[in-house]
């Protein structure tokens, strides 16, 4: 009995980890996401993270860890408000397992990510 209920369990928590993408994210105060970073952060499927509030030039972002469901794509949302305020959104960029470079000339303060 004990072992069907840790393999329920395992099925279980393979299925949550995969429907919610952790998207990793950096901020550059160069265009071409040129170094250094000087913001950096995991944004976790759902949930609003603060970033520094400086302005960049460019960010990176990808998909660290998880994967959205079949049928949907990992999205990140950027906001120029704390929050995530959806009044404050900048921007949504499609983002998967290989790094990209954005192009941004804002100061962002908020990120978020979710599976559209």
């Amino acid at each position: 009995m004990m072992t069907k209920t840790l393999t329920l369990l395992a099925t279980t928590l393979a299925v949550a980890v995969t429907a919610n993408p952790t998207v990793g994210y950096a901020g550059y105060f160069y265009e071409n996401c040129t170094a250094p970073s000087i913001d950096a952060g995991n944004a976790y499927a759902g949930s609003c993270l603060n970033v520094e509030n400086f302005p960049i030039k460019s960010f990176t972002a990808y998909v660290e860890a998880g994967a959205c469901a079949d049928g949907t794509s990992a999205v990140l949302h950027t906001y120029t408000a704390s929050g995530c305020d959806e009044s404050t959104l900048y921007d949504t960029v499609s983002v998967d397992s290989e790094k990209q470079c954005f192009e941004a000339d804002v100061t962002l303060v908020s990120i978020k990510s979710e599976c559209v």
